[in-house]
Formats: C-alpha cells, structure tokens, sequence
C-alpha cells in the first residue's frame, strides 16, 4: 500500500512552485471569465516563458509549467498587464472563486462582489491557500446556489438560506478563521457540526443538497459550447483556437470548469458551425467522450514525486474504459488530480499499482501490489474495463 505523501501548498502566480520540469505558477481568472484577447496572451506567456504547456486545474485555474527563474518575474508582468491577477501577492493568493458556467447575472454580480472583499480584506490572510469559494455550483468550501432565496452549502452539502449571500459567505469565513490550524472549511464542519458553524453566522440549516450531475460541461450547452481538453491539458495553439472560436462563435468570452474543460459563452442555439470547428482544432466536443472520464497527474517527469509518467498510463487506459464515474491514474499516493476521490483510482508506487474503488489515492486500495497488466485484468474481470 502506498503512504501518503505530504500533500503540499498551492502555488500561485507570485509563488512559483518547483516542479520536475521547471517551475510552475496558476493564473487565477476573474469571476467574470476569459476574454479572447487574454487567452492569446495567456498562449503568449507560456510559448515565450515556458514549456508552452497549459493545463487546467480541478479549481478552473491556468498552470504554465517549465518556466525558468529568470522568467518568473516577466510572467507575472505579462498576467498583470492582461488584468488576469491581482497586484497584491496576498490579494492574489486568497482569490480562489470558481463561478459555474450556467451563473446568471445576479450569481455574477454577487460573485464580482465576493472578489471585490477577497482582494481588499485586510483580515483574511490566515485563510489556507486551498480555500475556495463557489457560485453557482457546489464545488468550494463555501459554495452558494441560485434560487428564489439563494443557499448558502458547505461540505457535505449542509444548506442554509441566504437573504444576504455575500454577508453568509463574509461570516462562515469569519468563523473558519476564528479557529486557527483547521485545514479546510470541511474539518470546521466535523468538529462543531453543520447546524452550530450556520448558526454562529447568524443562519439557520435548510437541509442537504445531494451530490450535482458530474457531466462534464463539454458540447452544446444553454448559449455556450464547452470545449474538451483530455487531462486538461493544452499548448499554445489550442489556447489560440479557443479564443479564435470565442470571437468567431460567441461574445469574446470564456470560462473555465472543474471538469478542466474551456467554454466558449454566448454561442446561441446553433452550434453547427463552432462544434465543427471545434473537432477540426483537436477538441472534444461530446460529453460521453471516454477520455473526459479519465484524469491523470503531470507525472513523470514534470513531477519528481511521482513514479509513473500518469498521462501516458492514462491514454492507454482511455479507450479501454467501459465504468460509470471517473477513472484516475496517480503517479503517487497524493492524488493530486482527483482529490475528492474517483470510482476507480490507479495508484503508482514505484513500476507497481494499488487499486482503490470508490475513494482517494490515499485510501486503503481493494487490491494492492499489481504489474500494469495484472492490474489491467483485474479491472477487465470486475466489468471496469474492456
């Protein structure tokens, strides 16, 4: 069974993070989305600065990857200039809002407003770099829903009614923070429960929202069209395809999901034409696509942690997976792709595999200890794969 490896901070654009292939920084978009024009200077900085390698992250971030040190500086240039980062480090590092592609106007604006006190709250610096907040999904350790009366949802789903949702969200914040040394907002949760972390915020719980349809936001969506990116993962040129179909087919607007997919807004009902070019540009364009059911790590060699060159191991999995829910293949036992868990999970250690179904790499595997192949054929016999 693979220990669990130290799970590490979140690198941000002003704090490089050392990888196996140079040094990597996230570049966080605002809560309004991706123009065009700051995609192409997004491709701009990573062909000139780095490897030229894009991925994008479970949380809807960019991360350039294979930037030199002499180049750090000159990135963080090029992101400012391109409004896509705050200027202050720490501002930048507390940004982590997630706004789902579905968000309507009102979900924006209160989302424009949550930025707006993440950038200029002097009293949030204690808050880890992994805590995130969420509009119009449930993906963060706050998320907020649309509805007559917006619900405020924590960890495990706990609801409360909102009639002033940017005022819950400031305050369940402000009592994760009075707690110092909790890691997320989900540990706050199981030590003092739902009901009483609502009621010290001034709400009352609702009940439970059950889990959201994983389907990734790929193909024709409600006047958008997500884009596909296998591993979400991208160069250059893909990046510029993407914004040449968000002039072409949309308003000059993307956004970026959990499910690490791009999608190109204000598309209308007749997505003939872009999901054509689309599929011409290398993108998947169907949400039952196989490969979008399949995630995997930087591994070998970008990540000198891991075993395995993950994505390699991914795409031979790709076509061979017939399960419902997600396949993730690890190249350690830190499960940094799928950190909520996976229906089936692929760990490496060292040229050996643990399986775990049904949870994180981390976890106590099924079955542990096997060869590629071995592994392979148990997944074969238990109907996972063909």
């Amino acid at each position: 069974m693979n220990a669990p490896l130290k799970r590490g901070w979140c690198p941000s654009l002003f704090e490089p993070m050392a990888a196996g292939d140079g040094f990597l920084v996230r570049v966080k978009p605002r809560v309004d989305g991706v123009r065009a024009a700051q995609l192409r200077a997004l491709a701009d900085a990573a062909d000139s600065f780095g490897s030229g390698r894009v991925e994008i992250t479970n949380r809807g971030n960019f991360q350039l990857r294979g930037l030199a040190t002499e180049a750090l500086p000159r990135v963080a240039d090029a992101m400012l200039a391109a409004d896509l980062a705050s200027a202050d480090r720490a501002a930048e590092r507390r940004r982590n809002i997630l706004v789902a592609v579905s968000a309507d106007a009102a979900m924006i604006e209160i989302a424009r407003r949550l930025q707006v006190w993440l950038e200029r709250e002097d009293g949030l610096d204690a808050l880890p770099d992994k805590f995130g907040f969420a509009v119009g999904a449930v993906v963060g350790d706050i998320s907020l829903l649309p509805g007559e009366m917006p619900m405020v949802v924590l960890p495990g789903g706990f609801a409360a009614l909102a009639a002033e949702p940017v005022a819950a969200m400031q305050a369940l914040t402000q009592s994760f923070l009075r707690r110092a040394g909790l890691g997320r907002m989900a540990a706050l949760v199981s030590e003092m429960g739902a009901p009483a972390v609502f009621a010290e915020a001034g709400l009352q719980i609702h009940g439970i929202v059950p889990p959201a349809d994983t389907m990734p936001p790929v193909g024709k969506l409600p006047d958008a069209f997500g884009l596909g990116l296998p591993f979400g993962v991208q160069d250059g040129r893909t990046l510029r395809a993407a914004a040449d179909l968000a002039d072409r087919f949309g308003n000059g607007w993307l956004r970026t999901t959990q499910a690490r997919s791009l999608v190109v807004m204000g598309t209308g009902d007749d997505v003939r034409g872009v999901a054509v070019a689309a599929r011409a540009s290398g993108f998947v364009t169907e949400a039952e696509d196989m490969r979008l059911r399949v995630v995997a790590c930087a591994g070998l060699p970008a990540c000198s942690q891991a075993h395995v060159d993950a994505r390699a191991v991914a795409a031979r999995l790709a076509p061979l997976w017939a399960a419902p829910g997600l396949l993730h293949v690890s190249g350690c036992a830190k499960g940094c792709a799928a950190p909520s868990g996976a229906a089936v999970t692929l760990v490496a250690a060292g040229q050996i595999y643990d399986v775990v179904r049904n949870g994180r790499a981390r976890d106590v595997p099924e079955i542990a200890g096997l060869a590629f192949a071995a592994a392979l054929e148990w997944m074969r016999e238990k109907r996972l794969c063909r």
